[in-house]
C-alpha cells in the first residue's frame, strides 16, 4: 500500500498543482480500483540556469505556465508538481498508441519557447526536459514507482538525458536485474562473501612474477557471476563501497598471513580517495597487518589521480606515514585523465601503472611509441618503476621490453585467479625460464 488515504488535497505553493503527497494518494486509489493508469514523469533540466539568468521571479512564472499547460493538456489527466523541477501527470488507462501520441505532443511543446513577461520585460525561455512514462501495475507500491523512475532516470543519464522513455518490459527486466545485483551486494557486504582474485605481475629484469594485484569478485547466491564493472558502480551509488574496501583489505591480509612463503614481494589493493582520507584508514591497515602477522612491506595500495585531487595535503600525509612503515603506493590508471605531473612527482609513489589505453598506443604509430618512451624516461628519472597494464599479446610484451617498462600485468601471462590457484601457479612458474621478451624457454 502506498499510504496516504486521507481525502485532503495538498498543493504546491508556486503552481497550485497537487503535490507529491497527493500524487501518491491518487495513485493508490487508481490501484485500488484496478485501473492501469498512465503515469507521465517530466524532469526539467535547466531550471537553475533559468533562475540564474533571468531571476527567481521568471523561474517561478515559468513553473506556473508549465503547470497551467499540463493541467489543461488532456481530459482525464491530473497534473502534479512533485519537487522543484519535476512534474507528474496521472491519467486514465489507455492504449500504448494514445500514450505515445500524448507524449509526442508534450515533447513538441517543451521544445518550443515559453514567453514570460515580467516587470515590463518579455523573455523567451527554454524549458528543456526529459520524459518517462509507464502504466501502473496492480501490485505497484510507492517504492516500486520510485524505483521505476530512478532506474529510468539513470538510463537517461547514460543517454545524456534526451527524449522520451517508455518503461517497457525490457526496461523493467533491467531494473529487476539491478535490484537482484544490489541484493547480492548487500548480502555479500553483510556476510563478507566477496571473493578475492589475484593477477600476478611479471618483472622484466628479474624474469619472474614478483607481485600481484588483488581484484574483487562476486558470485551470487544462485551461482551467477556478477561483473565488477556492474556491481562496483552500483555499490558506490548506494554507499557500500567503503565497507567493501575494508573487506578486501582484511581478506588480502588474511591471505598474505596464511602464505608467508608466497614467492611475491607484495600484493596490491585498490583504494578510493574516501578510504585514504578516512580518519580510521591508518588504524585499520595497522590492525589488519598485526592481526594476520603480515609485514607492511608486503602490502601496496593503488590509488588514482582523482584520489590525489580530493585532498592533496592529507593524501600526502597518509602516504608518507605508511611509506615509513614499508607500505608503498602505485598510481593506478595513469593515462586515462589529465595528469598533474607536478603533484604526482612530489608524492611518494613506488610505481606508475600505465593504463591499457596507453599501452595500446604501442601498437599504433611511431608517435605513440615515442610518447610511451618519453613518459617512461620521465618516470625512471624520478625513480618510479612502471607497470604496463592490460598486456595481451607477445608483440606488446616485446615492445614493453624495448621501451624499458619494468613490469607487465595482463592476460598474456595470467588471468586473475583465486588465492589457492595463485599459490599453485607460482609453484609451477618457479620451473620456468623466460627469454628477453617474456616467452618461456
Amino acid at each position: 500500500m502506498i499510504g496516504n488515504t486521507s481525502n485532503e488535497i495538498t498543493c504546491d505553493a508556486v503552481t497550485g498543482l497537487r503535490d507529491w503527497k497527493t500524487f501518491f494518494r491518487d495513485v493508490e486509489r487508481k490501484i485500488a480500483g484496478g485501473i492501469r493508469a498512465h503515469v507521465i514523469f517530466i524532469q526539467l533540466l535547466q531550471l537553475k540556469r533559468v533562475n540564474r539568468k533571468y531571476g527567481l521571479q521568471v523561474g517561478d512564472r515559468l513553473l506556473e505556465d508549465i503547470g497551467e499547460y499540463l493541467e489543461k493538456l488532456e481530459e482525464g489527466y491530473i497534473a502534479y508538481r512533485t519537487n522543484n523541477s519535476r512534474f507528474m501527470l496521472l491519467g486514465p488507462e489507455c492504449s500504448q498508441e494514445k500514450a505515445d501520441v500524448l507524449l509526442g505532443r508534450i515533447r513538441e511543446r517543451f521544445e518550443d519557447i515559453w514567453p514570460i513577461a515580467q516587470n515590463g520585460e518579455r523573455h523567451e525561455v527554454l524549458a528543456k526536459a526529459y520524459f518517462i512514462h509507464f502504466f501502473l501495475e496492480p501490485k505497484d507500491t510507492e517504492n516500486d514507482l520510485l524505483e521505476k523512475i530512478n532506474h529510468a532516470a539513470s538510463v537517461f543519464r547514460l543517454r545524456e538525458r534526451k527524449g522520451i522513455l517508455f518503461f517497457n518490459e525490457e526496461l523493467n527486466a533491467d531494473m529487476l536485474h539491478n535490484r537482484y545485483v544490489m541484493e547480492e551486494v548487500r548480502y555479500a557486504a553483510e556476510h563478507k562473501t566477496f571473493r578475492i582474485y589475484y593477477q600476478p605481475i611479471y618483472d622484466c629484469s628479474e624474469g619472474r612474477f614478483v607481485s600481484a594485484e588483488s581484484l574483487i569478485r562476486l558470485i551470487g547466491r544462485d551461482g551467477t557471476f556478477l561483473s565488477p564493472g556492474e556491481f562496483i558502480p552500483m555499490a558506490e551509488e548506494n554507499g557500500l563501497i567503503d565497507s567493501i574496501s575494508w573487506i578486501v583489505l582484511e581478506k588480502v591480509c588474511a591471505f598474505l598471513g596464511a602464505y608467508p612463503e608466497l614467492p611475491l614481494k607484495s600484493v596490491s589493493i585498490n583504494m578510493t580517495g574516501q578510504q585514504i582520507l578516512d580518519p580510521t584508514f591508518i588504524g585499520r591497515v595497522e590492525s589488519n597487518l598485526g592481526k594476520y602477522g603480515v609485514d607492511g612491506s608486503r602490502l601496496r595500495f593503488e590509488i588514482t589521480e582523482r584520489t590525489i585531487t580530493e585532498d592533496y595535503a592529507e593524501v600526502r600525509k597518509v602516504m608518507s606515514y605508511l611509506a615509513g612503515k614499508g607500505i608503498q603506493f602505485y598510481l593506478d590508471d595513469f593515462g586515462t585523465g589529465y595528469s598533474n605531473l607536478a603533484s604526482m612527482l612530489s608524492l611518494p609513489f613506488e610505481a606508475i601503472k600505465f593504463d591499457q589505453s596507453l599501452i595500446g598506443m604501442m601498437n599504433g604509430t611511431d608517435k605513440g611509441l615515442r610518447t610511451i618512451s618519453l613518459l617512461a624516461d620521465i618516470m625512471h628519472e624520478n625513480n618510479y618503476y612502471i607497470v604496463a597494464e592490460g598486456v595481451e599479446t607477445a608483440d606488446q610484451v616485446r615492445l614493453a621490453h624495448e621501451r624499458s617498462l619494468d613490469r607487465i600485468q595482463g592476460y598474456y601471462y595470467a588471468k586473475p585467479m583465486p588465492g589457492e590457484e595463485l599459490v599453485d601457479f607460482l609453484k609451477r612458474d618457479i620451473r620456468h625460464t623466460y627469454d628477453e621478451t617474456g616467452g618461456i624457454l
